[in-house]
């Protein structure tokens, strides 16, 4: 498959929580999310009612730089499993978001292909998953 510039992928982290402060969440996975709202904070007239901690975790444009990031997801989830496994029983959701943006050539927008060891990894810790696919022409 020729990839173009457009032809590119990221995976973001999104962890809610019923009250959780986004600060433990980046002091235990030690990343900077790009969004952080602690439950009850106001936000105009809309109080927030969980909270919300999401980050931008690896991006790429080549399969071998795809494969590298799913094994470094498996090392983050591995490293902080004792935390993460907390974070789900006290009513929080873990989530893995695959974005994927392309230039819509020909008949096929996406194909992905994810190793049963990796569904394993994420599926064994309660993690979901997510995938979207955007059209680089809609940009």
């Amino acid at each position: 498959m020729k990839h173009t510039a457009r032809d590119e992928f990221k995976i973001d982290l999104s962890l809610h929580h019923p009250d959780c402060d986004p600060d433990t969440v980046t002091d235990a996975l030690a990343l900077k999310p790009w969004f952080a709202m602690k439950k009850g904070d106001k936000v105009g007239n809309v109080i927030h009612k969980q909270t919300t901690w999401l980050c931008k975790f690896r991006s790429g444009t080549f399969d071998s730089e795809f494969a590298s990031a799913l094994e470094d997801v498996v090392a983050l989830i591995s490293e902080h499993e004792r935390f993460i496994a907390g974070f789900i029983e006290q009513g929080g959701e873990v989530e893995l978001v695959l974005n994927s943006t392309v230039d819509a050539e020909g008949d096929k927008l996406l194909e992905l292909s994810l190793h049963p060891w990796f569904l394993k990894q994420i599926g064994e810790r309660g993690i979901n998953l997510r995938v979207q696919a955007w059209s680089a022409q809609a940009e």
